[in-house]
């Protein structure tokens, strides 16, 4: 087990947004226009928040290994909104504490740990 804090920035952009759209079958509207998001209060349209997790698992299987892919366990919860143009900084600690930000702003908290 790696005893560091582990990082990852990632640009989001609206290509990546559609795709996962997609591929999970989520078709809410907010993902897709801008011009509904905004309406509704948003910088723009919204990254899904089972794809803000996926990243978070990746950040699990950085720390663990193969460990991850027997015994891992997440939990996340989303915070704050994620739209395009956005860098989304996901770290996890030493401890499985799992932490995303955009511009200082928390958008995901959470865990991965090891059963």
């Amino acid at each position: 087990m790696i005893s560091k804090t582990i990082q990852r920035a990632i640009s989001i952009d609206q290509k990546k947004i559609d795709r996962y759209g997609k591929i999970n079958g989520d078709n809410d509207i907010i993902h897709y226009d801008d011009a509904y998001a905004k309406e509704r209060g948003f910088r723009g349209t919204l990254l899904h928040g089972p794809h803000m997790s996926g990243f978070a698992a990746e950040m699990g299987a950085r720390k663990y290994g193969a460990e991850w892919l027997y015994r891992g366990r997440l939990h996340t919860k989303w915070v704050g909104p994620v739209c395009p143009g956005d860098v989304f900084d996901v770290r996890i600690d030493e401890d499985g504490v799992l932490t995303a930000s955009v511009d200082e702003q928390v958008v995901l908290v959470g865990s991965a740990t090891l059963r």
